[in-house]
């Protein structure tokens, strides 16, 4: 048996202020995770890679904010609450047991929490995962449990579908904050199949279905007279497909794309594709292509709102100059739509207005570039970035350098300057130019083990001064 221990630790100090001087926000935050893993838990044949494989996996995490006072978490002060804010929140990031390779290396396993990555998008559960691989290049996977949402014990909001604000109201009045939706367990399953055993090929096609359980408020604002409507039942809350392919050429290039239908809104949401171009060994060149509809929980009144989508066309490239020298740079045009015509073909029922509602689109979009460079010798590393993003709403643009050496592989020392200026057409009075330093002091206790602090000095005419000293600490422990 083989076991590691690997422990991150983050603490930050610091005061947000308005640009009068008034402290508007205090944070002391404390961000800590704890990962084990333990590995060869069957008596397998030494070096057999045919063998069946047993291992168990995890890591906890722990964000507190010291800062948060505790009228802000408390659902009897009204006034200060902000729900769904914690002061010291614990999550289970993910916690299984695995298999591999048992009845012969057809059947694979997972049971617990875990992630699951693809085009449908970054994803995680409780439950169980079943995969059958077969010994003609596919594979299949099927799997179901209960989604990570947020307000379930040990759990974060981070996997749950955009739109809804949800979490643990057990304690609250059901007058207060009726649009804050109490958090119960949705029911998930999905299935996958996928191509494996080739290397210059990978293609995935996976379906998921998520449902919402329990009660949902339909009445977004109390009225203090009546108690706020609630609906409940099974209902879905996302019914996606995806598929996923990914193809590369040695010496050649490559092709990657995907594209994502939401049987809710009977819509295609995401399409992507990515074509590259390797010009020798040093040089590569690609072009993308991201459409992108947002979507939400079915429960979400944001599905009532018409949404549009956004086109994101980018040119890129990248040149090792030498084994120590890289340059790389780039042009994105994002484009919009927007509505122009009536909905489904025809104008609103018994409404006749007297101006024209549906005014020409013309396509707006935005542009941008970006170029950047590095140069990395031995225990020194130097960064050069810059970036532009130009519109009718605004512009943004700026650049900055950083730089990294570590003295006899013990002792770490960095800078990083930068000088940025944003235009907002839309509130000229928010344009504003920012300027910022970083400097940092580093010690390695072993090769993965590290200890760092950062000064952080930010200025600019809306905000004033801005100060924050960081320190992390990472130590990871293995056997």
């Amino acid at each position: 048996m083989d076991s590691e221990v690997t422990s991150d630790t983050t603490a930050q100090a610091y005061d947000v202020r308005s640009p009068t001087g008034e402290t508007l926000l205090s944070r002391r935050r404390l961000t800590t995770t704890l990962g084990v893993g333990v590995y060869n838990l069957l008596d397998a044949p030494m070096g057999d890679p045919h063998a069946a494989e047993l291992s168990f996996r995890a890591r906890l995490r722990y964000d507190a904010d010291y800062g948060v006072a505790g009228g802000e978490v408390d659902p009897g002060n009204a006034n200060a609450l902000t729900p769904g804010l914690s002061q010291g929140l614990v999550d289970l990031m993910y916690g299984y047991v695995e298999g591999r390779r048992f009845l012969h290396g057809w059947l694979g396993f997972k049971l617990g929490r875990q992630y699951v990555t693809d085009s449908l998008g970054w994803w995680s559960f409780d439950g169980g995962e079943v995969n059958l691989t077969t010994p003609v290049f596919v594979k299949a996977e099927a799997y179901g449990g209960l989604e990570q949402r947020g307000g379930l014990p040990l759990s974060s909001s981070r996997f749950e579908s955009d739109g809804i604000w949800r979490g643990n109201r057990s304690s609250y009045d059901p007058t207060l904050y009726p649009q804050y939706q109490p958090a119960t367990i949705a029911p998930a399953f999905g299935a996958a199949v996928e191509s494996t055993g080739v290397n210059w090929l990978h293609g995935r096609l996976s379906y998921r279905r998520v449902y919402d359980t329990g009660g949902s408020n339909t009445s977004e604002f109390g009225n203090g007279l009546y108690t706020p409507v609630v609906y409940s039942g099974t209902r879905i809350s996302s019914d996606r497909l995806g598929y996923a392919l990914d193809l590369n050429i040695k010496d050649y290039g490559g092709l990657r794309g995907g594209v994502v239908y939401d049987f809710y809104d009977n819509e295609v949401s995401q399409l992507y594709g990515t074509l590259e171009g390797y010009l020798g060994k040093r040089v590569t060149v690609s072009a993308d292509y991201d459409y992108y509809m947002p979507t939400f929980d079915a429960d979400s009144i944001w599905n009532f709102f018409a949404g549009e989508p956004m086109n994101d066309l980018g040119l890129r490239t990248n040149w090792d100059v030498t084994d120590r020298i890289s340059v790389a740079g780039g042009g994105h045009v994002r484009i919009y739509d927007v509505a122009t015509s009536p909905i489904n073909g025809a104008p609103y029922p018994n409404y006749s207005p007297t101006f024209d509602i549906f005014p020409g689109n013309g396509h707006p979009f935005d542009e941008g570039g970006n170029l950047s460079a590095r140069y990395h010798s031995g225990a020194t590393l130097v960064t050069l970035r810059g970036a532009g993003n130009f519109g009718d709403a605004g512009d943004r643009v700026g650049a900055d350098v950083a730089a990294q050496h570590v003295f006899e592989t013990r002792y770490v020392a960095s800078v990083r300057t930068g000088l940025w200026q944003w235009q907002d057409n839309l509130r000229p009075d928010r344009d504003a130019t920012s300027y910022n330093y970083v400097l940092g002091l580093g010690y390695r206790f072993a090769p993965r083990a590290q200890a760092t602090f950062e000064w952080e000095h930010d200025m600019n005419r809306l905000v004033g001064q801005r100060l924050r000293l960081m320190l992390w600490l990472s130590v990871a422990v293995g056997k």
